[in-house]
């Protein structure tokens, strides 16, 4: 069950983004998440969080992503994803890979730890 969990808020976090909804994209992360940005200082809480995917959304014109799942290990309410995220840009598409320390609280997964830097070829 918790697989298919963590999946649909993987969708909702990819539907948050084409929308552009930040506000939502923000209330997947724990009160006490850290982003890792590429080349960036760990950004830590759901409202910096939130201005981070703003600034990264204009910065590359982030329009679409998705999310493909490589491997999931779940221990109790804790777990890993490793995953490759494909991009849709205003100047065309971009592939990044990430790792995402997930927690469930209050019945709910949640994206706790969350980095990510460029595929490569």
């Amino acid at each position: 069950m918790s697989q298919s969990e963590i999946a649909a808020v993987n969708r909702t976090f990819e539907d948050a983004v084409r929308k552009g909804d930040l506000d939502r994209v923000a209330s997947l992360y724990t009160a006490d998440a850290m982003a890792l940005p590429p080349d960036g200082p760990v950004v830590k809480g759901p409202a910096n969080i939130k201005q981070l995917w703003a600034s990264v959304a204009q910065q590359i014109g982030l329009k679409d992503v998705r999310l493909q799942t490589l491997d999931l290990q779940i221990a109790g309410d804790t777990a890993y994803e490793v995953g490759e995220a494909a991009l849709t840009l205003e100047s065309g598409a971009a592939a990044v890979k990430y790792v995402v320390v997930w927690q469930k609280r209050d019945g709910q997964w949640r994206l706790h730890r969350d980095i990510w830097n460029a595929k490569g070829a």
